[in-house]
């Protein structure tokens, strides 16, 4: 396994409850690097209230990771982007070209309070779409109307969006309910791309039980699907084939 492209990872130091120090953020991309990422984009929470960062910090928290990587064999590329929390001060940020797409500024991760979803949530991804973003939905798997629902996933789907898995669901890491939802999810053909969604380096190992899960029960055709094939397509603003 190599050659994978990684959309969801907090290996920036000090910015969110992802990497806390320089040296943890290196150790998480080495640890990625190790089960097959050539390419891991950083994506740190745009939370207000929780995570007050905004385009200005994550890029000036990015660009002064960015020295510490130079020199270190092996490491996979880096890019940023962000993960959206959607509420209505991210949401218009995104609007107003505020945000932090993905790197071609063509498509924008998103999560979700895990409770509930938004009202008119349907109506706000038109719009985002309309605005020329491609909206990808972070670890569906993880929000308990998707558990209830996984048709709420597909309606999503249908009407445009992407959905993104975090892989280490599979190996249990968030309990029963994402694990069977993911297998839910994949059974049904919903996935557009999966993810490590790391925030330590030990999380690789969760990863990749995740991985040699999908590769067992899916095929090697599956597992390049969801961690090249669907990345790279997201990057371009398109939904894989």
């Amino acid at each position: 396994m190599s050659g994978f492209v990684d959309l969801h990872c907090h290996w920036i130091a000090g910015i969110d409850d992802g990497a806390r120090t320089v040296e943890e953020g290196i150790a998480m991309l080495e640890a990625l690097g190790r089960v097959g990422f050539a390419r891991v984009v950083a994506t740190p929470h745009m939370r207000p209230g929780m995570f007050d960062n905004d385009k200005a910090s994550l890029t000036a928290a990015y660009e002064r990771m960015l020295p510490h990587l130079r020199g270190v064999p092996g490491l996979p590329e880096v890019g940023l982007s962000s993960e959206h929390y959607f509420d209505d001060v991210v949401y218009q940020r995104l609007l107003n070209g505020e945000g932090l797409p993905y790197p071609g500024r063509r498509a924008v991760l998103l999560e979700f309070y895990d409770i509930t979803l938004p009202a008119a949530l349907d109506r706000h991804l038109f719009t985002l779409q309309s605005r020329g973003l491609l909206p990808v939905i972070a670890h569906p798997e993880r929000y308990h109307p998707i558990w209830r629902s996984p048709e709420t996933l597909e309606r999503l789907v249908e009407a445009g969006a992407a959905a993104l898995l975090d892989v280490a669901a599979l190996a249990g890491k968030y309990g029963q309910k994402p694990q069977r939802t993911a297998e839910e999810l994949l059974e049904r053909g919903l996935y557009h791309a999966a993810c490590s969604d790391a925030h330590r380096p030990a999380d690789a190992d969760a990863v990749l039980q995740g991985m040699q899960h999908v590769e067992k029960r899916y095929g090697s055709e599956e597992l390049d699907f969801l961690f090249r094939e669907g990345p790279l397509a997201l990057l371009e603003g398109q939904l894989p084939d």
